[in-house]
């Protein structure tokens, strides 16, 4: 079947491009397999090869279908010779003893090895010692290396530090409906945050909605391969390109507009605290037998203000217990009077601001078990410095 398939040349190499936002331009291509039967009917690229491990074929085909990527890819090289072709490496070719053909004919079609990124499905390979010596043989050339649906469940992350990947390709299972999806996004920012601080640059495949692509770029990715920008295309012409950048645009503007509204949102609630701070400032001034009332009540009527409690400016240790109004939770108490809080970030930031106030990120509250964020702000009452902290619910 493969030999037919390639001498009736039925097989054929199709492109969807890879692009980057922040650049504005068609960063790379992948290059994909497409195969008809008799009857034109499409072959399937996973039927496709196994059958060709079943015919003893795979380094047959591997090669067949590597030399029609290089020349296709290669009429888009020599246009723009920035622009990068991703190809597919089958495990099993991997974990046989590498022959130099490959690389041979990169050189043939006068194609830079640093515009080819070589894809290796790492949780598919079994032999550790083999895809050492494939990694340190095209690195060696001066091939890039990415690493193919990392992050999904069969992941080896310790492979990621001996195989040193230029790019990462996240595995789709993080990426789908992330925007809807709480445990996705945070393990997305982990993984994409891991791979930023071992040098790989991240690539989003599989995307299929603005709000995806959206919430990527806030975790500093802008890499993205899929079917909201285009779907694989045996050829990439002039209009395909200008739907491609018009497609960047607009999800482009609608991150800065995102960005725009997120520093909105923010300025919006330093304002209001900053006004809640001079409702709390009259309550410490007032009686001390209503002062735990009244700062009940202002809890009350500002529904995301969860708790309110007041610290030391000089030692961090709070005075006061905590005035909350929050469901008792095991695990999660609201500290008391004497409590030292100088390790707290809202402490020790707000102690040192120009500003005198300070709105820290999201964290998960030990009062409570939800997330909040806490606004602190330093005040004097009597000639003491105090600073008073207020948790806000996200």
């Amino acid at each position: 079947m493969i030999n037919d398939l390639i001498n009736d040349k039925s097989i054929e190499i199709y492109l969807q491009p890879i692009v980057s936002i922040k650049s504005k331009k068609i960063f790379a291509y992948e290059a994909l397999t497409r195969a008809y039967d008799r009857y034109g009917e499409n072959i399937s690229p996973l039927y496709l090869f196994e059958q060709a491990k079943k015919e003893n074929l795979s380094a047959r085909l591997d090669e067949y279908v590597r030399e029609a990527a290089l020349l296709k890819f290669s009429e888009y090289y020599y246009r723009d010779k920035d622009t990068l072709l991703f190809l597919k490496f089958e495990s099993s070719v991997i974990e046989e003893e590498q022959k130099d053909e490959f690389i041979s004919l990169v050189y043939r079609y006068n194609i830079s090895p640093t515009n080819i990124v070589i894809e290796i499905k790492e949780d598919k390979i079994r032999d550790a010692k083999a895809l050492k010596r494939f990694v340190d043989k095209y690195k060696g050339h001066d091939f890039l290396l990415a690493i193919e649906d990392f992050g999904g469940i069969n992941s080896s992350f310790d492979r990621l530090e001996f195989m040193n990947p230029d790019i990462v390709k996240i595995d789709r299972s993080l990426v789908y409906n992330v925007h809807n999806n709480f445990i996705n996004s945070e393990l997305l920012t982990a993984v994409s945050n891991m791979c930023h601080n071992v040098g790989a640059m991240v690539v989003c495949q599989g995307v299929e909605s603005r709000g995806e692509v959206l919430t990527c770029m806030k975790k500093d990715i802008d890499i993205f391969q899929g079917f909201w920008f285009c779907r694989p295309q045996e050829e990439i012409d002039e209009t395909t390109t200008r739907d491609i950048l018009n497609s960047i645009d607009i999800i482009g503007n609608r991150y800065k507009t995102s960005i725009q509204e997120r520093i909105h949102a923010k300025q919006e609630l330093l304002r209001k605290y900053r006004e809640v701070l001079s409702d709390i400032v009259d309550i410490l001034k007032s009686s001390t037998k209503e002062v735990a009332q009244n700062m009940s009540f202002l809890i009350s009527k500002n529904e995301k203000l969860e708790a309110i409690y007041i610290v030391n400016f000089e030692t961090g240790v709070q005075i006061g217990d905590t005035y909350i109004d929050a469901q008792d939770r095991f695990l999660y108490n609201p500290v008391k009077d004497g409590y030292n809080h100088n390790l707290r970030e809202y402490y020790f930031i707000t102690k040192e601001s120009l500003h005198g106030d300070y709105l820290s990120e999201k964290y998960l509250s030990k009062a409570s078990g939800n997330m909040c964020k806490t606004y602190a702000c330093k005040i004097e009452l009597d000639g003491v410095s105090y600073i008073v902290c207020c948790d806000i619910l996200e």
